[in-house]
């Protein structure tokens, strides 16, 4: 009874402290959906104009950010359409860009690859804060991740905060693996990490991803580091299920797998196929979106649902199967199939945890605005109905009372961690995934709000945790 009598005074504290904050927010999500790509530049500066809610002060050392998502009905216009922006917005604000295959914004999710639209998520960074943009070229070698220039990107910080866009061919993964060490303790993990892959429209080369007012070549990544008060907290919802037993790579180098507990691959993956051990709606969930494959994360032991990184089968080369991503004799894998029941599941999950780990937190943040990066496959296409995901990523942002604070994109690829980072729980690997959502809270930790530490403990012990999810 006494936990819970001060968990209900401290959330009646913190609602009283967010609402007298609620008209100092100065994030703002917005979206514009026109009903042909016309007028493309009075498009982005009606859109420019109402999304800023006040100009940085910069007497006070503040600073704005901005984030700019474009669909693929925009894409020959990329360049113009990023300089009129960062025209619009002024040199007070930092500006990202990012073509993809569909946009968020404003509480929603325009998902048609087909239909024009832009969102722009912007607000202004606090004087207590820094922002400080990279980029890595088509012809640039990232450093080796042990090289102390990761920690000079991360500025010295315990645990540095990344957002990062990046071009199909571009370098990302030595660009995650780098950033994902640069925390001061230099270990894996050690940062926070989050972003996606842009969506080029077939056969085109042009520039999709931008920094401010000039958009990159075909083969770049593009990002922001936070640093000071500002940082990141991140969650990752899966969108596949396992379905068959654990497997272990018995042979397999590069892309292909060659057999899988001494049987060759593709009569394993027959097997999976003919569906004599699946249920209905495995059986079902196989013929309307075909069999994935799940890889365990790099050094998992007890390995749980969602600590597989999903790929697809991309084609066989008997006895091998081959996969969209590199393998090697030893690792562990599941075949997983696409399910939107198990994506709305994990994602409410996932939410949940987190609202739970911050309210425990010793410095839970308060959120600013949230970016969603979700797989093309989710959206209309995976649940049948519009907006899932990001009414689901409203909660991290309603105890700020600015639920539609959300922009973000539907992407080729999504970078985060397995599960959460950024809440005070155990350091997460970052990773590539597919048919995933990912979504980072922007939080400012200048003004923490500490329970005492006994009553907190006192809550812990004698609450079920699956009653705050």
């Amino acid at each position: 009874a006494t936990s819970r009598l001060y968990l209900d005074e401290y959330r009646h504290h913190r609602s009283e402290l967010n609402a007298a904050e609620t008209n100092t927010n100065t994030w703002r999500s917005v979206i514009k959906t026109p009903t042909a790509p016309t007028n493309t530049i009075g498009v982005v500066r009606e859109l420019c104009e109402s999304s800023t809610i006040r100009t940085p002060d910069s007497s006070r050392g503040e600073s704005g950010l901005a984030f700019l998502f474009v669909s693929q009905q925009y894409a020959d216009t990329f360049e113009e359409i990023v300089a009129v922006a960062h025209q619009t917005l002024g040199s007070d604000y930092t500006l990202l860009s990012v073509v993809g295959g569909g946009v968020i914004g404003d509480g929603v999710e325009s998902d048609d690859p087909a239909a024009p639209a832009m969102s722009l998520l912007s607000g202004v960074i606090p004087g207590s804060a820094g922002v400080e943009v990279f980029m890595f070229g088509p012809d640039e070698q990232p450093p080796p991740s042990s090289s102390s220039a990761w920690n000079a990107i991360g500025r010295g910080q315990d645990v540095p905060s990344y957002i990062i866009f990046s071009d199909p061919f571009g370098k990302i993964q030595e660009v995650i693996n780098g950033l994902d060490s640069s925390g001061n303790s230099r270990e894996e993990g050690s940062a926070v990490v989050a972003g996606g892959i842009s969506c080029p429209v077939f056969g085109e080369e042009g520039p999709t991803v931008a920094i401010n007012g000039k958009a990159y070549p075909r083969g770049t990544v593009v990002g922001a580091g936070l640093s000071g008060s500002v940082g990141l907290q991140a969650v990752v919802a899966q969108g596949c299920r396992p379905i068959g037993k654990l497997y272990e790579v018995t042979k397999g180098q590069g892309n292909f797998i060659e057999e899988l507990d001494g049987k060759p691959a593709v009569e394993v993956l027959g097997k999976i196929g003919e569906g004599s051990d699946l249920s209905e709606d495995d059986k079902k969930n196989i013929q309307t979106y075909g069999i994935m494959v799940g890889l365990a994360t790099p050094g998992a032991k007890d390995v749980q649902m969602g600590d597989y990184l999903i790929r697809q089968i991309l084609g066989f080369r008997a006895p091998a199967v081959m996969v969209g991503a590199e393998v090697k004799t030893g690792d562990l894998l599941m075949f997983h199939v696409r399910d939107p029941n198990t994506a709305l599941r994990d994602m409410e999950n996932m939410i949940g945890r987190a609202k739970t780990e911050r309210m425990f937190s010793t410095n839970p943040g308060k959120p600013l605005a949230a970016l969603q990066i979700s797989c093309v496959a989710r959206g209309r296409l995976l649940f049948g109905r519009p907006n899932v995901d990001v009414n689901n990523v409203k909660r991290l942002l309603q105890e700020n009372n600015n639920p539609a604070a959300i922009g973000g994109f539907f992407a080729n690829g999504e970078i985060g961690p397995t599960g959460i980072a950024g809440v005070g729980i155990a350091s997460k690997a970052t990773h590539m995934h597919g048919f995933t959502t990912v979504a980072c809270t922007i939080s400012d930790f200048s003004a923490p709000l500490t329970p005492p530490p006994d009553q907190v403990e006192a809550a812990t012990t004698q609450e079920d945790d699956s009653a705050w999810g």
